[in-house]
């Protein structure tokens, strides 16, 4: 079967959570025997910068279709984070994404992507795109833009194109049960056409184990073998990350924190609070921007435990992230969180300061605790292996062929 992957977040620089899910999506399609296509949308296919006049005249044609053309080898050389997806093809079509978002916001319309002899086009993102001719799929991580804009920017477009696929009767996916259940409750999608498949945790399994001696990355900003807490993601309103803060503030351990985090929006109050935690003369934070993908799970490898007070998830990903990687996960009793940890993690209230607070003592004084948490949450990540994904993957996909 011949299938389309959109690259719209997979073509970051820095690649989130979506961005993840794209990549075990391709892993899955191809282990399956499928040929997949990835489609990027980079705004400089030829090198130069896009014009005015150019801009103007992609998002007059948007709404008649583009017709994606091969990746440059110059360009493929620029592109050494996908060299490694196992992708039969890659073809690309100038600001593809953002002009199919500016027709959307103008016309209503979905942008037709000319590329004929597809099957299925899997849209990674509610993205304004179709392929004519193949079944299109969407997958919808999470009604959070919906159920709480304030928590997500942009989320009156983000809700315009959702309700419009479930209008055009296109299968949807998401990552979990509690997502399922909100989009079929805010949305009125059909329930016969959202499939939950979970996400996996990618390519973790791959990495070096855990070594005798300190890690360079450790020793280089004094930090000990499970002698820290972590936090790694965005920081922005539903990550909770002001809370935590001064959760970890009153917990008043000797265990430093160490937070991972470069985007996010909103969040003024969590940056001053980190200048605040993170300087004087025994700052109890280290705040790190960013980390490539195999010095972060170093870091999560040797934490003593991941904090992951969000007030809503769709998935959740770095608590699994966590676990597989044998690390304990303080997280929230909100959204799809306790779905997918089970009884492998400690569970708090995320708006509760002393819910959060204690189980930081917890955990940081009983090692016992700590080592009964690792061995669940070793267990509890093998539910979402890229094994255990590719088999729901498989069996969505034939659900979607014989419709």
């Amino acid at each position: 079967m011949k299938m389309l992957v959109d690259g719209f977040n997979i073509g970051l620089d820095r690649g989130t959570g979506i961005a993840s899910y794209g990549r075990c999506f391709i892993r899955a399609a191809h282990d399956l025997g499928h040929e997949t296509t990835l489609l990027l949308g980079l705004d400089e296919a030829d090198g130069q910068p896009t014009s005015p006049m150019r801009k103007l005249i992609d998002f007059g044609q948007a709404p008649l279709g583009f017709s994606p053309g091969p990746v440059s080898t110059d360009m493929l050389a620029k592109l050494k984070d996908l060299q490694t997806l196992p992708v039969d093809a890659i073809v690309n079509r100038r600001r593809l994404y953002r002009a199919a978002r500016g027709a959307f916001n103008r016309t209503g319309l979905f942008t037709p992507v000319r590329l004929p002899g597809m099957d299925i086009a899997h849209w990674t993102y509610p993205l304004p795109l179709y392929v004519p001719g193949a079944r299109n799929v969407y997958t919808i991580h999470d009604a959070v833009p919906i159920q709480y804009p304030e928590m997500s920017p942009g989320g009156h477009d983000y809700r315009r194109i959702c309700a419009a696929i479930v209008r055009r009767g296109n299968p949807i996916l998401t990552v979990s049960e509690r997502s399922r259940e909100d989009l079929i409750a805010s949305l009125g999608v059909d329930p016969e056409l959202i499939m939950n498949s979970y996400q996996a945790v990618d390519g973790w399994e791959t990495l070096p184990p855990r070594t005798q001696g300190l890690p360079p990355l450790l020793r280089m900003h004094s930090l000990r073998d499970r002698g820290y807490f972590l936090y790694f993601g965005a920081i922005e309103p539903k990550k909770n990350v002001a809370m935590l803060l001064r959760a970890f503030e009153a917990a008043a351990v000797d265990t430093p924190l160490v937070v991972v985090a470069g985007g996010g929006w909103d969040n003024s109050v969590e940056r001053e609070e980190l200048t605040r935690l993170t300087t004087g003369a025994r700052p109890r934070v280290l705040h790190v921007d960013y980390l490539p993908r195999h010095d972060l799970a170093t870091l999560i490898r040797h934490a003593k435990a991941t904090l992951f007070p969000s007030l809503y998830e769709g998935f959740g990903l770095p608590a699994i992230e966590s676990m597989a990687l044998g690390t304990p996960v303080i997280t929230s009793d909100r959204g799809a969180l306790p779905e997918v940890v089970g009884d492998a993690a400690m569970i708090i209230n995320p708006l509760s300061l002393t819910s959060i607070r204690n189980a930081i003592r917890m955990i940081d004084s009983d090692a016992d605790l700590a080592a009964r948490l690792s061995m669940r949450g070793l267990e509890r990540a093998c539910l979402f292996s890229h094994s255990a994904y590719q088999a729901r993957i498989g069996a969505i996909l034939e659900r979607l062929i014989v419709r």
